[in-house]
């Protein structure tokens, strides 16, 4: 029997990885882009059990994208409005659009800053694995928050820590930001 269960399969196979996290014990990271809002509150209710880390991205350097879209809505205020907007690219047979990662930091940027992106643009093209662009714009400049990923290890490397994590923490549901902040010793908000 695993410590925990990484699951990065699909939005069909759900309910079988719950039912098992459930019936076993074991602490979940779900990896799963696409989940309807039951499919989301079921997750909720096995957190109430066993820990379970929702991993809308597995990158430390998506940890650091985020804290720097927080970081600068709080200083892009009043006279320094700008003008956000978020890109991603992934390959072709990337599955869902926008992707998960980039709603995500869309959604970050609204809560931080109380202003939504102007655009999300999300392209299929190119080599594994994926860029996601945070773009702020005022009048003539702009400031780019680029994070690649070329690598497979890139994910996996995450998704042990999220394990290793999770496999002492208590009952409950959090993000990759919980982990991140508690690996770097930050607190959480």
């Amino acid at each position: 029997m695993p410590e925990v269960l990484v699951d990065a399969s699909g939005p069909e196979a759900h309910a079988d990885v719950l039912d098992y996290c459930a019936g076993h014990r074991v602490p979940l990271v779900a990896c799963v882009s696409n989940l309807t809002e039951p499919q989301w509150k079921a997750l909720a209710e096995l957190a109430e059990v066993v820990p379970v880390v929702r991993a809308t991205n597995l990158s430390f350097a998506h940890y650091l994208q985020v804290r720097i879209a927080e970081f600068t809505a709080a200083l892009t205020t009043g006279r320094f409005e700008t003008t956000t907007t978020v890109r991603e690219r992934h390959p072709l047979g990337k599955a869902h659009r926008p992707s998960g990662s980039a709603l995500a930091l869309a959604d970050t940027w609204a809560a931080a800053s109380g202003r939504a992106v102007a655009d999300i643009a999300d392209e299929r093209a190119g080599l594994p694995v994926s860029e996601h662009e945070l773009t702020h714009t005022w009048g003539g400049e702009s400031l780019h928050v680029r994070h690649h990923v070329a690598d497979w290890a890139v994910p996996a490397r995450g998704a042990l820590a999220a394990a290793d994590w999770a496999r002492t923490a208590a009952p409950g549901l959090v993000t990759m930001r919980t982990v991140y902040d508690d690996l770097t010793g930050r607190t959480t908000t």
